[in-house]
């Protein structure tokens, strides 16, 4: 096996929404496609549960990453917040343009629970929109800052970048007294 043919892939779970979801998607992210939609046929059809001519799959490209949607029985295996995925964003902008278009037509429950950048979309995928200095701030081992980010956007649902910026800005000045 040639470690350079193997892709990892994400593959998404719906009942029936997998090519609204896609659309959806696309629309958001740049450099984004729909590229193939296949369709359920009779075969399996006591397995699947879905109608023949339904949609079964898209294969789609997100930012220059290849993902997949398929319809199925997400009953049996529903959207979980254990998985999420991350988008890291360079300003205030991206963060707003990502929040705004993930969160429009999502439950009013899933709102509630919105935390620290991270929100469930109208479909039940959950997805983290934080900016790019919170993931280097995090990652950076200086404590002080580590816990001043932290302590900023636990507060928030939306990151604000102002706000987080200022925290750290607070420590720096703290260490200078």
């Amino acid at each position: 096996m040639s470690v350079s043919s193997v892709s990892v892939q994400p593959c998404l779970f719906f009942e029936t929404q997998a090519e609204e979801a896609v659309r959806r998607y696309v629309s958001i992210f740049p450099n984004s496609s729909v590229d193939t939609i296949n369709y359920f046929t009779t075969t399996g059809q006591e397995e699947h549960g879905q109608t023949p001519g339904s949609v079964m799959s898209v294969s789609f490209t997100l930012n220059n990453t290849q993902w997949l949607a398929l319809n199925s029985r997400p009953k049996e295996m529903p959207m979980t917040e254990a998985v999420s995925f991350l988008i890291i964003c360079e300003n205030q902008e991206e963060i707003d343009h990502y929040w705004d278009n993930l969160t429009e037509g999502a439950s009013d429950e899933d709102k509630k629970r919105q935390v620290c950048g991270w929100l469930r979309d109208r479909f039940g995928v959950s997805w983290q929109v934080v900016p790019r200095l919170v993931a280097e701030v995090m990652s950076s081992g200086d404590e002080k800052k580590m816990s001043a980010a932290m302590a900023a956007f636990m507060k928030m649902s939306k990151v604000i970048v102002k706000d987080v910026v200022d925290a750290l800005e607070a420590v720096e000045q703290a260490g200078k007294e």
